[in-house]
């Protein structure tokens, strides 16, 4: 029995709610029905329209014609559609998700009204991490959208003849997955004309199989605008609930009964209502101070808390002292905190916040699951700088977000702003390389952090003594040590962070071994999980709960019980509660590092690894994106295989799954031309031109590929080599004009003058790009730029070694 929308609408909270629009849903705003679809298409190319679908008349109908005009003559249906009634509401809920299978962007036009974000994928091209702010709502086009077609040279193609159902079955498949994982414990409202319609029965067919593999089911609800008694009751009898009416009536009922959160105007003190997108993905360390301590947790490889910080349960850091009194100056805008891992970095830069919170300045940590939002942040800065007061922001892991992190510096100093300050923490190895804006070095200051010094040592053992919180982590054997003694312990083991290594520091076990004996000591199955856990980690991967569960295929029932007998191994945090993304991760990266040494040792189990990743990654969620690029990563990701054919293969694998990632293709393009294999190269820079246009890494690529076709190319003459290097000087000229501060590119072009040089004897080239580079090294105040000519310069001197290769996921992720 059908129910009626007010029922309907008394069973749902919009948060917790996806839609699904399919066909008819966009007719009271003036779009056409399918059989209006057909109709039109039959009419204009003379096709009998008796008993064939959408996807087949147009499939007759572009044999007969061009992809271009069946193209056009839907765009005539749909030209000039502007959202009306019920439709017009849909930005005032704060829905969980919405799909559509219609082509019309009327949804994207009564968000743009309201001055709402609507992120839209469209494509497999849409599956990259965005730089943009959080946005308001994702839609999910199954099948295209209106304004892009690969008939007028664009990436995303409208999903309409039957050839286009075959060729982007892959995308839509992404999508149900999305689908699938949206619906967990939410509710499902699919809006249509008819339950008649086949299209229609196939969506719901399709939602229905989905939801009968969670654990956690949806309701879903069919809102169809032709009534139909029979039809419902097959659909109820499979568990789906039906309601007769359309989607003005659905928003005119829900109107009354449900407020929308946005709507409701937030007067505080605190900044960040400023910029209301930054609350879900920031750490308020004001609040954070207030909340309970876990002491245990900072003994086990996790970063000091700022309730333990707080509470007295760390000893002061030197750097953060230093860093303190550098902010205490009124024009300082970014502090850099750099180290390897396990130094102690996070908790220092904790500290650093933590004394500035207590002197009365907002301090904020930005959540590095989630991408920085450099909009929102200028928003929160400009609102400090007309108060008149400081606040104070912690970018961990700050490699991952650099292109936002430059642009938020980059506006700061534009708009004279130094009232947000900037704590920047990276490793040395993943910072260095990359692309930095020459802001970051003219108003920032760098700071290092390695093995602690003595009055740190000492700060230590006074802590030790004063603390019996933290004395009671102490192995027996330290306790029973006079002081000297123990200096004499810590000065021999100050090289790593300290509540990582304090088990190792006082008991008689190496640190290796305690963490293998951990492992050992749990059951089989929790070990696989243990260890993939910490492989992903060590990886780069952005380990969650769904990504595991597909991988191990644990059962969904069993997940409580793995994280309990994980308990300060494994842990769970949120990443996205609404899109139901919970992070995993183990407690200490020094420590995930071991666990992968020992368990992950063979080739092949590393190869496995990156293929179970790569094979299950779904690329409608950014944190899974963001896995793919950090799999690119030299240092731990699929670099570690020594073998770049397969290398290549698990590249082509990334590409396939998120072809709008320029980062895989720009690895791609760096072991192909690093093999030899120019042809396959020349290709892969055609085919990113054609769907990016060039960039700085493929710009270099360009350069470094004529390089080593006139250096290695078999059976050339020697003039034939001296040619093809005058051709890649006219693309380094170029290069340099587009990307001046790119520095890779500026190292490039100082090889092809080293290698000009060996050829003809003529330092022109190389003159010219270490006058570039000199250049640069005064515009940019980059130390690396420094280190680069001094190499090359050791190199013309006599000594022309080859260059080593720097870190190349500078090249990739700039």
């Amino acid at each position: 029995m059908s129910i009626s929308i007010d029922q309907l609408v008394s069973r749902i909270d919009p948060r917790n709610t996806v839609l699904l629009f399919g066909a008819g849903s966009s007719i009271p705003s003036g779009a056409p029905s399918v059989s209006a679809l057909i109709a039109h298409y039959s009419k204009e190319f003379t096709i009998p329209a008796d008993g064939y679908t959408l996807s087949e008349i147009t499939s007759l109908a572009e044999s007969k014609s061009s992809r271009h005009q069946i193209i056009t003559e839907l765009r005539k249906l749909c030209a000039n559609l502007q959202p009306t009634g019920g439709l017009k509401n849909l930005p005032l809920y704060d829905w969980k998700s919405i799909f559509s299978t219609n082509y019309d962007d009327l949804v994207e036009k009564v968000y743009k009204a309201r001055k709402l974000r609507l992120r839209v994928y469209d494509s497999n091209f849409s599956f990259t991490a965005s730089g943009e702010p959080t946005p308001d709502c994702e839609l999910f086009k199954i099948h295209g959208t209106i304004e892009k077609d690969v008939s007028d040279g664009q990436t995303s193609q409208i999903i309409l003849t039957e050839a286009d159902y075959e060729r982007t079955e892959e995308y839509r498949e992404y999508l149900y997955d999305r689908l699938k994982g949206d619906l967990a414990g939410a509710d499902l409202i699919i809006i249509g004309q008819s339950l008649a319609d086949q299209d229609m029965k196939d969506i719901v067919n399709r939602a229905a199989a989905l939801n009968a593999k969670l654990l956690s089911p949806s309701r879903i609800y069919l809102l169809m605008y032709t009534a139909d008694e029979d039809r419902a009751s097959l659909f109820e009898k499979r568990g789906l609930t039906v309601a007769f009416g359309g989607i003005d009536q659905f928003f005119a009922a829900l109107a009354p009964t449900v407020r929308h959160p946005t709507k409701a105007r937030i007067v505080s003190a605190d900044p960040l209502d400023k910029a209301t997108g930054l609350a879900p993905v920031t750490t308020d360390v004001q609040h954070a101070s207030a909340l309970p301590t876990d002491i245990s947790a900072m003994f086990n490889g996790r970063p000091a808390s700022y309730s333990d910080i707080e509470a007295g349960f760390t000893f002061q850091r030197k750097v953060a002292t230093e860093i303190t009194d550098y902010f205490g100056q009124d024009h300082s805008l970014c502090a850099l905190l750099l180290g390897a891992s396990g130094v102690g970095k996070t908790t220092a830069a904790r500290q650093v916040l933590e004394r500035l919170r207590s002197s009365g300045n907002h301090c904020w940590e930005h959540n590095g699951d989630h991408t920085l939002s450099h909009v929102h942040w200028n928003t929160v800065a400009t609102h400090l700088k007309a108060e008149g007061i400081v606040g104070a922001l912690l970018i961990d892991d700050a490699h991952r977000h650099l292109q936002e992190l430059n642009d938020l510096v980059d506006k700061l100093v534009q708009n004279d702003n130094a009232h947000l300050k900037l704590m920047i923490v990276s490793n040395r190895n993943q910072w260095f390389p990359r692309i930095k804006t020459p802001n970051l070095f003219r108003f920032g200051k760098s700071f290092s952090l390695s093995k602690m010094g003595p009055e740190e040592i000492e700060r230590l053992l006074i802590l030790l003594d004063s603390s019996s919180e933290v004395r009671g982590l102490v192995e027996d054997q330290f306790s029973g040590f006079n002081k000297q003694e123990r200096r004499r312990r810590l000065t021999v083991r100050c090289e790593a962070d300290m509540f990582v290594c304090m088990k190792n520091i006082f008991a008689n076990d190496t640190f290796d071994d305690i963490v293998l004996k951990e492992y050992a000591d749990l059951r089989p199955e929790f070990r696989d999980v243990y260890r993939y856990v910490a492989a992903m980690e060590t990886a780069g991967v952005r380990v969650h709960r769904q990504l595991v569960v597909r991988i191990l295929g644990i059962p969904a029932g069993h997940i409580d019980a793995t994280l309990n007998n994980l308990t300060e191994i494994v842990s769970e945090y949120s990443i996205d509660e609404r899109k139901g993304i919970y992070g995993w991760r183990c407690r200490h990266p020094v420590i995930s590092g071991i666990i992968t040494k020992y368990k992950f040792q063979d080739l092949e189990k590393v190869i496995k690894l990156f293929d179970d990743v790569i094979d299950n990654i779904s690329p409608t969620y950014d944190v899974e994106i963001r896995s793919l690029r950090e799999l690119c990563n030299v240092d731990t990701g699929i670099a570690r295989i020594p073998d770049k054919n397969t290398q290549n293969r698990l590249l082509r694998k990334m590409m396939s799954n998120a072809p709008g990632e320029r980062v895989p293709r720009h690895r791609l393009l760096r072991n192909l031309i690093e093999q030899g294999h120019f042809e396959k190269a020349e290709t892969e820079i055609r085919l990113f031109n054609k769907d990016f246009g060039s960039d700085g890494p493929v710009h270099r690529y360009k350069i470094k590929l004529m390089i080593e076709r006139a250096t290695r190319a078999p059976d050339l003459l020697e003039e034939d080599r001296v040619a093809i290097l005058e051709q890649a000087y006219g693309l380094a000229v170029s290069g340099v004009a587009r990307f001046a501060n790119n520095k890779n590119i500026l190292r490039t072009f100082a090889e092809l003058g080293i290698e000009y040089y060996k050829r003809t004897g003529r330092h022109s080239y190389y003159n010219e790009a270490i006058g570039c580079l000199q250049a640069a090294e005064d515009r940019l105040g980059d130390p690396e730029i420094s280190m680069i000519i001094a190499r090359f310069n050791r190199r013309i001197a006599g000594h022309l070694v080859p260059e080593i290769e720097e870190d190349e996921s500078s090249v990739v992720l700039e």
